[in-house]
């Protein structure tokens, strides 16, 4: 039988970490009313440690853990605390520094293995988040083999504009493009390395394997006018939290070129303090490109036609009893 996992999907700023926590809260008690369900974030920014207001961590407390016992992937990247969101755990938060690599395999390799310790403490695995290529490989059981770089190849490409290659690799993978992060020249570069490499589209590189799980998918449905206006509020809490001194932070330690550093948010301010924008002009810029970046998540997620979409204030709990039921494992 196959382990049960519930994801939470959709874009940015729609309420899937708050839904994650009710269904984890409502599930069944366990022994002296412990909690039966754990979240493990599937954010390709959250992995950061120091990055915490221009990710969106939930605020939460850190706790020693007897939980882990130390499997491999917990050894590679030090993960020894648990995270308590009001009360539940939540897994894949602050694994490694900004400067360091993380990869989707990384993260495959991570989550698999702490989904086996969730399923066997008797626990619900609850996957949330809206990094749609990193869930997508845990739950297809994407093969993930790395087409190795080039030098001359990668040479020249970085010696193009971004815009250039956006272009290119639109023409030459327009599904991929359609869904890629167009104002990150590492991504861009990469995907179009690969495209060029293979001669497949990067977008079609990956083939799905046997699933591992029994799987709900449940996407948050939020309007567009209310996503904007819920983004827009996000941003301006970020910055009244202190995003600049944040970013000023890791610019100091870290520089504004490593990878964790162009995400949205980072790198406009990032423009700020280098005093190539005004303030106000960077926090508009990050008020956009987060709309342009939830709009590419829900293109993705509308692909998928396995999920269960529910609007921000409907109830779950049918769709969730009805799974388990299904699948009583839990």
């Amino acid at each position: 039988m196959k382990p049960n996992v519930i994801a939470i999907v959709g874009p940015t700023a729609s309420g899937k970490t708050g839904l994650g926590i009710k269904i984890a809260k409502g599930l069944p008690r366990g022994p002296e009313g412990s909690l039966r369900g754990e979240v493990i974030s599937v954010d390709s920014r959250q992995i950061y440690r120091e990055m915490d207001i221009g990710t969106a961590k939930p605020e939460g407390e850190w706790l020693e853990s007897e939980i882990e016992k130390g499997g491999s992937i917990h050894q590679l990247f030090g993960a020894r605390k648990t995270f308590l969101v009001e009360g539940v755990p939540h897994w894949g938060i602050d694994l490694v520094d900004p400067d360091a690599p993380f990869s989707v395999a990384d993260f495959k390799q991570y989550a698999q293995e702490k989904i086996e310790e969730i399923v066997g403490r008797g626990k619900l695995p609850i996957l949330v988040g809206g990094t749609g290529f990193w869930l997508k490989a845990l739950l297809d059981n994407l093969d993930l083999t790395q087409t190795p770089a080039d030098p001359r190849l990668r040479a020249e490409l970085e010696g193009r504009t971004l815009g250039d290659l956006y272009h290119e690799y639109k023409q030459r993978d327009p599904d991929g493009a359609e869904v890629i992060d167009a104002q990150n020249k590492r991504r861009v570069l990469r995907a179009l390395e690969v495209t060029l490499l293979t001669g497949r589209p990067f977008s079609q590189q990956q083939t799905a394997g046997e699933p591992r799980y029994q799987v709900l998918q449940i996407g948050l449905d939020v309007s567009r006018e209310l996503l904007n206006e819920r983004i827009d509020t996000r941003v301006d809490q970020m910055v009244a939290q202190g995003l600049v001194n944040e970013v000023r932070g890791l610019q100091e330690r870290y520089g504004c070129e490593i990878e964790s550093m162009t995400s949205i948010g980072y790198r406009q301010i990032c423009r700020f303090l280098s005093g190539e924008q005004k303030l106000s002009e960077a926090i508009e810029e990050i008020k956009k490109d987060t709309r342009h970046y939830a709009k590419r998540q829900m293109t993705w997620f509308k692909r998928d036609e396995r999920i269960v979409w529910v609007k921000p204030d409907e109830s779950v709990d049918d769709l969730v009893n009805t799974f388990l039921k299904k699948n009583p494992a839990l």
